[in-house]
């Protein structure tokens, strides 16, 4: 079993750092120019995908960087539990927007196929995980004033946000 973790944790790290790559190196995400004339009811969802993700240099070298620092991580086997748990959300997040706008089936089985790779990197930690999160949950009793300041600040939040949209 080691050995094949170790080449998973290879072959995701390695597929995550070339991903990050070339979106920091600014290859991916990249249009003519044209399509951004172009109505939307004319683009499929891949096409307004990559124009609003490739719309912003700094997001998608960000998005680079999120894809190379846990694929680098995954390299070693001391960070690999760290590498996993920061790419997941990153390789969830592609995964769904893969299948949201209706993505070819080969990179809908790609996305999925390193969300799963990264899942049974994941798995031989699942009860120091766990074990993790309840100490956090159970780090004390939330109080009435603190439940009371956090409703407040939430609705006040919510009420500016729906006032400066309309």
């Amino acid at each position: 079993m080691n050995f094949l973790t170790g080449a998973i944790r290879y072959m995701l790290g390695l597929t995550m750092i070339a991903y990050g790559l070339i979106k920091i190196l600014q290859i991916q995400f990249v249009l003519p120019p044209d399509v951004y004339l172009l109505p939307l009811n004319q683009l499929d969802g891949v096409t307004i995908t990559w124009a609003f993700l490739g719309f912003s240099s700094w997001f998608s070298m960000l998005l680079g960087v999120i894809e190379l620092v846990p694929g680098f991580l995954l390299l070693f086997r001391k960070t690999q539990l760290l590498g996993s748990l920061l790419l997941l959300p990153a390789l969830l997040g592609v995964f769904l927007v893969n299948i949201a706008f209706d993505f070819s089936p080969p990179m809908k089985v790609l996305t999925g196929a390193l969300l799963f790779l990264n899942l049974v990197i994941i798995y031989p930690n699942r009860i120091l995980i766990t074990s993790f999160l309840k100490n956090i949950v159970n780090q004390g009793s939330i109080t009435w004033k603190e439940l009371i300041l956090n409703t407040f600040i939430l609705a006040l939040i919510t009420f500016l946000i729906i006032y400066y949209l309309k």
